[in-house]
């Protein structure tokens, strides 16, 4: 009596384990998309900006690029880029405009049997710099520059993590198999009866 219940203390001790996997929290889309525009315009600063002594910014008219103009700001003014809004301030426009802004999401899949089922995650973001002069309207260099984040996350968070995220950037969430929708959470269900039906039946 005593082997079995210990047989059956383990099997219920690893299916609680294999559920209660604590993860650090994933970041949203938002977050992402941020962090991807930090980096290209820290890189665009870097190659095209520095031999001028300041900018006047100007931001597609899109969306998506209005969307990021303060953090195109803020990524030049912590580059030490002074910026104006007025073209007449200076003798240099910078246009940023968002040329891609996507998220995409893999196939659903589990890490173990009774694992969360997760899916891989891959936001990308493209932006276009246009450094134009003042005094003849010329374009003096175009420069592009793509970013790419790929991670796993919670299929069950897909929704959350799309909160806030930058309008237009779609997603299409994965669909589940027959056997994710259907035939794991039953054979889990069977298995969470049948280890309840042996507990209390070895008790009487």
């Amino acid at each position: 009596m005593g082997y079995v219940m210990r047989n059956i203390a383990a099997v219920l001790f690893f299916v609680s384990v294999c559920f209660a996997v604590e993860r650090q929290p994933q970041p949203t889309n938002r977050e992402i998309f941020f962090r991807l525009c930090d980096s290209a315009v820290t890189e665009i600063a870097s190659n095209g900006l520095m031999q001028f002594q300041s900018v006047a910014l100007q931001t597609g008219r899109d969306v998506i690029s209005s969307f990021f103009h303060q953090r195109f700001i803020q990524g030049l003014v912590l580059k030490n880029i002074p910026v104006f809004v007025k073209t007449d301030s200076t003798m240099t426009t910078l246009e940023l405009t968002v040329r891609e802004s996507s998220v995409f999401y893999g196939e659903v899949f589990n890490e173990s049997f009774f694992g969360e089922r997760r899916t891989e995650r891959k936001i990308k973001l493209s932006i276009l710099a246009t450094l134009i002069s003042n005094n003849d309207g010329k374009v003096i260099t175009v420069i592009q520059v793509s970013r790419m984040f790929v991670d796993t996350v919670a299929y069950s968070t897909i929704d959350q993590l799309n909160d806030s995220a930058p309008p237009m950037s779609g997603y299409v969430k994965p669909e589940l198999s027959f056997f994710d929708s259907i035939i794991e959470p039953a054979i889990v269900t069977v298995a969470s009866g049948v280890a309840i039906y042996l507990f209390f039946t070895i008790r009487s």
